[in-house]
């Protein structure tokens, strides 16, 4: 599952997202949730990773952000 797929499923807006993983801006978590072919598409770092794992309860995982599931 995408976080951005996660994050539409429990409606939540991209501030509560940031809010909901402790990011310090929606822009951030916004980037998190582009399509893999967006240039601007970012991959979480490893803390904010371990977060998203913990708060999705594993719905959403690592290889999430890499692997495209079409």
């Amino acid at each position: 599952m995408t976080l951005d797929d996660y994050r539409k499923q429990n409606n939540w807006s991209y501030s509560e997202l940031a809010r909901q993983l402790g990011a310090s801006h929606a822009a951030v978590a916004r980037r998190w949730c582009l399509s893999f072919d967006d240039k601007s598409r970012l991959i979480p770092n490893q803390e904010f990773m371990e977060r998203i794992v913990i708060k999705t309860n594993s719905a959403v995982m690592p290889n999430d952000f890499y692997l495209r599931r079409d």
